[in-house]
């Protein structure tokens, strides 16, 4: 069993062409010069980088020199590109038995408690990815951003190739965790990959 994280993750879901969000692996604060940006915390022994205190949105120098120092006590420091937009999460899950399955919902809410997602059988395809989009209780809100509509083609697209990677590859689990999307872009910012 392998496990993909962080940039080796995003580079893999570029192989089915899904946007991703670039990192920078950091050996200072000095070396963030664009503001606002996320600074993540990059250890492979930690899945959740948000238990650790390990994700930190800052505004300026001061501000990155005093994430940089906490999130460096667990691990190496990776920058990325600060995105505003709907969160939302994508999960490939492959059962013991039978096809893999696509869950979307809302970043935040755990999809095995709220109703707040929607679930196909992979592979989907643009129509069925469509109507995932259009179950989500949540729709009207992340149709439009900022007055403007918000990039659900993007959001359509990835679907679609996120489930034909899960009928080609040999995936135990994959979630992108946020997918976001704004008027402008929709993308993968974080992933994390089991692959069988």
């Amino acid at each position: 069993m392998e496990m993909l994280t962080n940039q080796k993750a995003l580079d893999f879901l570029k192989l089915y062409n899904i946007p991703t969000l670039n990192y920078k692996r950091v050996s200072g604060s000095h070396e963030i010069t664009k503001f606002p940006s996320v600074l993540k915390l990059d250890a492979y022994h930690v899945l959740h980088k948000s238990e650790r205190k390990g994700i930190h949105i800052v505004h300026h120098d001061v501000h990155a020199k005093k994430a940089f120092n906490k999130i460096r006590k667990h691990g190496h420091v990776i920058s990325q590109q600060y995105i505003d937009g709907h969160e939302l999460v994508l999960q490939i899950v492959k059962p013991p038995k039978g096809r893999s399955i696509i869950l979307l919902g809302i970043s935040g809410m755990p999809v095995d408690v709220h109703e707040t997602f929607s679930v196909r059988t992979c592979p989907v395809k643009l129509n069925s990815a469509r109507k995932m989009v259009n179950e989500l209780r949540s729709y009207d809100y992340i149709s439009k951003f900022n007055g403007k509509k918000s990039r659900l083609d993007a959001l359509e697209r990835s679907i679609v190739s996120l489930s034909n990677l899960a009928v080609k590859e040999n995936v135990k689990s994959l979630e992108i965790d946020p997918f976001i999307i704004n008027h402008k872009w929709g993308g993968a910012v974080d992933a994390k990959i089991v692959k069988c």
